[in-house]
């Protein structure tokens, strides 16, 4: 699509996006210098229709904290028995805390393949452009991260939350969404294990479905891939899908 533009989001184009945001993501765009946040949209040139659209924050988690698991691995051994055993762990942390993030990734219903990477492409790369110009934030780190959505079935049920996130919270997640928006993981979070959780302890489709990515984000995946992000060892606590993570000095230009 050699007709496209990216700016800066307007709040004429929030009834388009909104369908494509998870919801109470879009309750309202940032006025002009809010925390350094910034909304971008990919728009068709002719008519300035958004194709696509992104949110770069700065700073994450110093206003309201943010959560992720960190997957380790710890070791049960005992040489005189001849046992030796490697389990996967999963620890609550706020590791990420002051992080820059690409975070409400969306893009129009109906696109294939192809016509995602042609929006998004030039998307990633003008956050990255805007993050490198930006000025100075208190407390900004020097990363970038992006989380991608995990496992889910056709009706929205994440086999991770149903393992792990369900036995803690038996609320509508979906209803805790809308009601707070994506700082609902955040009121959740609250009631979850502090101590390290041995994921050999959750169901099967739990266990397989940590670090995975859904398949309808196979093409954003590869494209933050291509900019340098890589799994940072950790994932989201409702869908256990992936954390990309990079220091800012290693994206590609």
């Amino acid at each position: 699509m050699t007709d496209l533009q990216v700016r800066p989001a307007t709040a004429a184009d929030l009834p388009r996006l909104q369908p494509w945001l998870a919801p109470g993501a879009a309750r309202g765009l940032p006025p002009p210098g809010a925390r350094g946040d910034a909304w971008l949209v990919a728009a068709r040139r002719a008519d300035q229709q958004p194709l696509a659209c992104l949110r770069l924050r700065r700073a994450i988690g110093l206003d309201l904290p943010r959560h992720w698991y960190h997957v380790g691995w710890v070791v049960h051994a005992a040489a005189e028995l001849g046992l030796f055993h490697r389990l996967q762990t999963l620890q609550l942390c706020n590791d990420l805390t002051g992080a820059n993030e690409l975070a409400d990734i969306a893009w129009q219903p109906g696109l294939d393949a192809t016509a995602q990477a042609e929006v998004l492409a030039p998307l990633l790369a003008a956050a990255v452009q805007t993050l490198r110009d930006a000025p100075p934030l208190a407390g900004a780190g020097p990363v970038l991260i992006a989380e991608l959505q995990g496992l889910a079935d056709a009706g929205g049920q994440s086999p991770f939350w149903q393992g792990l996130g369900r036995p803690f919270y038996s609320g509508d997640t979906q209803q805790a969404a809308q009601r707070f928006g994506p700082a609902w993981r955040h009121h959740v979070a609250a009631l979850m294990p502090r101590q390290p959780v041995y994921s050999a302890f959750l169901p099967a489709a739990a266990q397989a479905a940590i670090g995975q990515t859904h398949p309808d984000m196979a093409v954003l995946a590869d494209l933050l891939r291509d900019i340098g992000l890589r799994p940072s060892g950790h994932i989201t606590i409702d869908q256990g899908g992936p954390v990309l993570a990079a220091p800012l000095d290693l994206l590609a230009r």
